[in-house]
């Protein structure tokens, strides 16, 4: 990394006065445009260059962010030692973190287990992003600008994929349903960007097949079991079983091992929920799945889940 902190120094006062004596009798866009200038903030605060060429201010990255019809201007927390296996806000926004992503999946393989590419996508979690931006940069947007700002919020979905075995099925039964053995979630969670982190609950429901069966009878729909799940939530889950829970304090990746839940064969599928509190005005958080798994070695994986057993949910 190329490091260029930059300085207020005379010239650029007298630089920043002429500039401000210049811009008046302008419209008021042509200023806003002015405090947009990369130039203005890097004067104020310490600034470094990414060896791929992106700004670093302050302690965050300052991506240009193709929103449709315009750039956005983003700020997002730079983290120099990145955590293996766990996915950051920046992924979809730079091309080696994006890489970097595909390659998570595989690499959260617990011993003992296989990790398919195909199927492992068959695998969900809730997908959450909060990023606000910093206080220092909310004088350089557009008083026209939408702020990119990314609210921390409550969020369940399911854990497998609904699948139909043939082209033009609409009928299926729960053994059309993907299931795999492990499922990875990953959680920045940025500690070192607050004092305080938000409180974060992940919460693991079994959907009784028994559930489906009084439902809708032998067979359902695709539609029938996405919407399904919002009647769930409605009722606050009542009708399912709470198998596991765990209260979420530090960046890392946790696992959930559906093989142990599902001993007896009971469930149809799982909701995963999120949960938040005692969450602060700025918030930096990402939570997403990271990875669906088929374990191959019983013994190999029962040592490997002995040991990390602390980023087990159903521990």
């Amino acid at each position: 990394m190329r490091k260029v902190l930059l300085k207020v120094t005379g010239v650029a006062i007298s630089g920043m006065m002429i500039l401000s004596l210049s811009a008046c009798g302008k419209k008021d866009n042509a200023a806003d445009e002015t405090l947009i200038d990369p130039d203005y903030i890097v004067q104020e605060y310490e600034t470094t260059t990414t060896d791929e060429g992106y700004t670093i201010i302050n302690g965050f990255y300052r991506i240009k962010s193709d929103d449709g019809d315009k750039d956005t201007i983003l700020y997002i927390p730079y983290i120099e030692d990145k955590q293996e296996g766990v996915s950051y806000l920046e992924e979809l926004h730079i091309k080696s973190s994006t890489e970097r992503r595909i390659d998570l999946k595989a690499g959260n393989t617990p011993d003992g287990a296989l990790y398919d590419k195909q199927t492992s996508s068959d695998y969900g979690a809730p997908y959450v992003e909060a990023c606000i931006v910093p206080d220092f940069a909310l004088p350089y947007y557009n008083s026209k600008d939408t702020i990119p700002n990314w609210y921390l919020s409550d969020r369940a979905g399911y854990a497998f994929t609904y699948r139909v075995d043939k082209a033009g099925d609409v009928k299926s039964t729960s053994d059309t349903m993907v299931s795999l053995d492990v499922g990875a979630i990953s959680v920045a969670m940025y500690e070192d960007f607050y004092d305080d982190i938000p409180k974060m609950n992940i919460s693991v429901y079994g959907v009784p097949k028994s559930l489906f069966k009084k439902k809708f009878g032998k067979t359902f729909g695709a539609n029938e079991f996405m919407k399904y799940k919002d009647t769930l939530k409605k009722n606050d889950y009542k009708d399912c079983d709470l198998l596991c829970s765990k209260d979420i304090t530090a960046t890392g990746v946790y696992y959930v091992d559906y093989a142990q839940l599902n001993k007896k064969g009971d469930y149809i599928n799982y909701i995963i929920e999120y949960k938040f509190s005692d969450a602060g005005e700025k918030v930096y958080l990402k939570a997403c799945a990271a990875g669906g798994y088929k374990i191959s070695d019983e013994k190999l994986y029962s040592e490997w889940k002995k040991a990390h057993a602390e980023q087990l949910i159903n521990n």
